[in-house]
């Protein structure tokens, strides 16, 4: 099937009274040691820092999607109420993540320049920022894609909604990535069997299915592009029997096409003694040097028994 889609490269109105607001967030050390490496079958996880985020501000909370900018300095992340988060990032001298300054919250506002406080309607689960520097966030209930101009604008809806409107309430897109200047990748957690999630590549005027496999038990969370051949997969896991798992999947760009059913190669599954919670958004960058720098952000669903994680890690390919 053929649709159209567009994505605005042109700069959308502001909305004046939307400035951010200052918000307190504390960064608290965790009981890992910068360095500690985690292996899998493709390569090892360096931990270059990270910390508990905490804020006494009711607002603060499920984030699951996140962007870094290209040096590291700044985070932008969507919020399960309709919030961006805006922050500033320290490092030491060794590149290593020890800091999170200048907090902000700022509403994300409807097509109609609203902002509906508590509605599910504001459900952010994906966010990716385009070339032009624009944002794309997904949003479950019901679920679509809007585009941003930047924090404070309104939406431009993309016209992906007919497409998207079999996938369950609850069950729409986790993971969102670039695949090309023009494409975004886009994978839900349900699909249409017991083993494979719905995906779609949405194109300047079309748009393609393909499936993402299911094992029962990992679904995918987050998604980035990695360098010109790989897209790297953030999967996150759950039952009351096995309790949470998370781990980062390989896909090659060239596999990702029209009715074609992916397979991811497992990089890593995360484990003791990093600590693991409901991670739902995944970032990328290059250091300095050169290295992969990673960073997974995880999801409290604003329960007091879960946890904002912030960790960064470099990213090691065996030879």
């Amino acid at each position: 099937m053929v649709v159209f889609f567009l994505i605005v490269l042109g700069s959308l109105s502001f909305v004046s009274g939307t400035s951010a607001e200052p918000i307190d967030v504390f960064a608290n050390s965790l009981s890992l040691d910068t360095g500690t490496q985690l292996d899998g079958p493709n390569g090892t996880l360096i931990y270059r820092g990270g910390f508990e985020l905490t804020s006494p501000d009711a607002r603060f909370g499920g984030l699951s999607g996140l962007v870094i900018s290209s040096d590291g300095a700044e985070l932008v992340a969507v919020s399960d109420r309709g919030w961006w988060l805006q922050a500033r990032l320290g490092y030491d001298l060794n590149g290593d993540l020890v800091s999170i300054n200048v907090g902000e919250l700022t509403p994300m506002l409807s097509v109609d320049a609203q902002y509906n406080e508590g509605s599910v309607r504001l459900d952010a689960e994906a966010l990716v920022r385009l070339p032009n520097g624009d944002f794309v966030v997904a949003f479950e209930r019901p679920h679509r894609l809007w585009q941003y101009s930047g924090t404070n604008a309104v939406a431009r809806s993309l016209r992906v909604a007919s497409i998207l409107k079999g996938l369950p309430h609850n069950r729409g897109i986790e993971a969102l990535a670039m695949l090309d200047g023009e494409r975004l990748i886009a994978i839900a957690e349900s699909g249409p069997s017991a083993s494979a999630m719905s995906g779609w590549v949405f194109g300047v005027t079309q748009s393609e299915s393909f499936s993402y496999p299911y094992d029962g038990y990992f679904r995918p969370s987050d998604a980035v592009r990695m360098d010109d051949r790989r897209v790297l997969v953030l999967e996150r896991g759950y039952t009351e029997r096995r309790g949470v798992a998370v781990r980062l999947m390989l896909l090659d760009v060239v596999t990702i096409t029209a009715g074609a059913r992916l397979q991811p190669r497992q990089f890593v599954e995360l484990g003791p003694p990093i600590p693991l919670d409901n991670f739902e958004a995944l970032a990328v960058r290059h250091g300095p040097c050169g290295a992969l720098l990673v960073y997974l952000l995880s999801d409290d669903n604003y329960s007091p028994r879960q946890r904002t994680l912030l960790l960064m890690f470099e990213f090691v390919e065996m030879e």
